[in-house]
């Protein structure tokens, strides 16, 4: 029996936009994440799938988990009105538990179940569930139920572990490291209001307005996509909530100051095959790490070709400098720009090999000129950027920090590495520097 069938003898009419849910559930991804706002039945609707695969699949196993037991528990009971629904016989209603008995007159004896678990993260790494659901993540204290569950995936070949929810606040929360997470995925797409992003073991579907469109009614409806959220009902939200919680739990938008810096898809569109010529000008920036974090040396050229390198721990520093000497050698290194905090002693030494060394202090006043200039570059598709999935991970890390004097890339709390972006948006910087041509001054 297909899903459509099932849910039609449930009483659930599918609406387009649950299909396409539905579609990413039963895809090959084993992690599926659906951020869509407040109200769009993303719980019913998971109730349903939950309640499908008890039916269809052998040795089921189901957990549903939440930031408490009661809110864990609005999916069980949905799932137990669809199974009242279906008549099925075989279908026992426990406390907190549905269970598929061979002989329903023994409700011990059953091969498949459905159960609500406790936010207790130490008693869910026993489990060996084929699917697992995270209700609202958002509101989540920590992220050790989604990782207990997670990790279970291994456990039991083609488990599947979905997660629900409305937007969240802030990039290092449960919620945000897995969306950024997705983000740096090789395939993300956005049309109009909703961002597919798509890679190995992990889909993610989102619906929000974008940041920079307008927050009327008409354009908050296209991030519901649910047919009972009318304008009306959302103007009326609109006046009746505040702005904040409005943009987030109607909006789908991630209402922290400090957020992803790009839009979705974005530097996805400019991943590419960069092509260098031996000899041609380049331009170089280093942005020097240490122990806890990277080392990376970025590389320009006039036409916005971009390469990367990426070094950990103590020794990136002394790897990147032999790799600055390999480049110098191969084009013409016009100019290296670096971080004098960490890189003073390395650009001393490649000045007395007649490299042009010049600092790059990281205070506002250089960086947020730079990273608004990155942000220009990828978003109109002046960059042709390697497929380098540190590269793509140091820019999904990355966070616009906004001020009042404008924004710049920063990094958000825990410190996750971003070193590759911040040194292609000094590399950037210094390739785009108008330069006035040698002039002749006379003969020696």
């Amino acid at each position: 029996m297909r899903f459509d069938q099932f849910a039609a003898l449930i009483g659930l009419k599918l609406e387009p936009f649950q299909r396409k849910i539905v579609s990413a559930a039963s895809g090959p991804e084993r992690e599926i994440a659906v951020l869509i706002p407040r109200g769009n039945g993303k719980t019913s609707l998971m109730a349903a799938v939950a309640l499908y695969h008890l039916l269809t699949v052998e040795d089921a196993a189901v957990y549903c988990a939440a930031a408490s037991r009661e809110q864990a528990r609005i999916l069980y009971e949905q799932a137990a009105r669809y199974a009242r629904a279906l008549g099925e016989p075989h279908i026992v209603d426990r406390h907190l538990e549905l269970r598929w008995c061979p002989d329903p007159s023994k409700a011990r004896h059953f091969t498949r179940h459905l159960r609500v678990l406790a936010a207790d993260a130490p008693r869910l790494h026993g489990l060996t569930p084929s699917l697992s659901i995270v209700d609202e993540l958002h509101a989540h204290p920590n992220d050790q139920v989604y990782l207990a569950l997670l990790t279970a995936l291994g456990k039991r070949p083609g488990s599947k572990l979905i997660t629900i929810s409305s937007a969240g606040q802030g990039t290092e929360t449960p919620l945000g490291r897995l969306r950024s997470r997705a983000l740096a995925l090789p395939r993300v797409t956005t049309k109009g209001y909703l961002t597919d992003a798509r890679g190995p073991g992990l889909r993610m579907l989102e619906w929000a307005v974008p940041e920079d469109a307008e927050l009327t009614p008409a354009n908050v409806k296209r991030a519901n996509p649910a047919s009972w959220i009318t304008r009306e009902t959302l103007a009326a939200q609109q006046e009746a909530v505040p702005d904040l919680a409005f943009r987030r739990f109607h909006a789908g938008q991630w209402t922290e100051r400090a957020g992803h810096w790009l839009p979705p898809g974005a530097w996805q569109a400019c991943v590419g095959e960069p092509d260098f010529t031996p000899g041609e000008p380049i331009y170089a920036a280093i942005d020097a790490g240490g122990q806890f974090s990277a080392t990376a040396l970025v590389w320009v050229n006039d036409t916005g070709q971009v390469g990367c390198a990426i070094y950990e721990g103590d020794d990136g520093l002394i790897e990147a400098g032999e790799h600055v000497r390999e480049l110098a050698q191969t084009y013409d290194l016009r100019e290296l720009t670096f971080d004098p905090w960490g890189s003073g002693p390395l650009a001393a030494e490649l000045e007395r090999e007649n490299i042009l060394c010049t600092a790059f202090p990281q205070h506002d006043a250089r960086m947020m000129p730079a990273s608004a200039l990155l942000y220009d570059k990828i978003v109109h598709g002046r960059l042709t950027l390697p497929d380098d999935p540190l590269l793509a991970q140091h820019s999904a890390n990355a966070i616009a920090q906004h001020s009042r004097r404008g924004w710049r890339i920063g990094k958000p709390p825990g410190r996750p590495n971003i070193d590759g972006i911040v040194a292609l948006a000094m590399a950037v910087d210094i390739a785009s520097k108008p330069r006035e041509p040698v002039k002749l001054l006379g003969w020696l």
